[in-house]
């Protein structure tokens, strides 16, 4: 499989670059430095083909699947005879070092955000990723990674009440609040939330702790903005990027 080094590849003048979930992938499609376009596709090969088609000259990739789950990306990168390659987290780049012994463990999704973060500020951050899993991870002003948290999302904290308790069941749509839940699916979906912001602001505060200061907040993730709303007013100072992962895929891609 293709590896990526800090600085190994040059911009491509046409490229896509791909950001691969664990259940959806997102996409964009670059000329140079400027957007041509993206979104978000099911998990599909079919809709991977059809992103070929507008004839990239080159795909940057950012995974968190298993090894076998990307041999199926490769597959279809080869057939289509597409040169490709795949980011993986690295000791250091862009003036971001990796704080963990062995940098494979960390995944390449908190190491592109964290790189994201520290280009576009270039001071101390913390960077949150709200997706099935929500990650927290804390930069220095000289961008070292001072540490992190992984935590179950939202969607997860919910799906593991229903699977491991008895009698806590509940049904409809997500409710994201707050207040005290006066129903068993209120009590769980406020929980999840209260949960999911507690750990942000805990984590904020430790942040400030280890830098010694306050940081720029970024956050990015499917469940960002609910976040950024129940944040109020102290998450209205936080910087939304939609597209974190892929921003960082591009520095890395092209750092020098």
């Amino acid at each position: 499989m293709a590896k990526s080094v800090c600085g190994e590849h040059e911009v491509s003048t046409f490229r896509l670059e791909l950001d691969v979930g664990n259940s959806s992938l997102k996409w964009r499609l670059m000329s140079g430095a400027q957007r041509l376009g993206g979104g978000r596709l099911a998990d599909s090969p079919a809709a991977l083909v059809e992103l070929l088609g507008a004839g990239p000259t080159v795909v940057h990739i950012a995974s968190v699947r298993s090894e076998e789950r990307n041999q199926e990306l490769i597959d279809t990168f080869v057939l289509a005879g597409v040169p490709f390659s795949f980011a993986r987290s690295q000791r250091e780049c862009a003036g971001v070092t990796n704080s963990y012994a062995d940098i494979e463990k960390m995944g390449v999704d908190r190491w592109l955000v964290m790189v994201a973060a520290f280009a576009d500020c270039g001071g101390p951050c913390v960077v949150v990723d709200a997706g099935t899993a929500l990650t927290i991870d804390v930069v220095s002003g000289t961008g070292a990674h001072l540490g992190g948290y992984i935590i179950a999302g939202a969607g997860l904290s919910a799906k593991a009440l229903a699977d491991h308790t008895g009698r806590v069941r509940f049904a409809g749509e997500d409710r994201v609040s707050l207040v005290p839940g006066v129903d068993t699916e209120g009590c769980v979906h406020h929980g999840k939330w209260l949960a999911q912001l507690g750990a942000v602001m805990a984590a904020l505060q430790q942040a400030e702790v280890a830098i010694g200061s306050t940081a720029e907040v970024y956050i990015t993730g499917g469940d960002a903005p609910a976040l950024i709303s129940l944040a109020g007013a102290q998450g209205a100072g936080w910087q939304y990027r939609e597209e974190l992962v892929l921003d960082g895929l591009a520095v890395v891609m092209t750092a020098s």
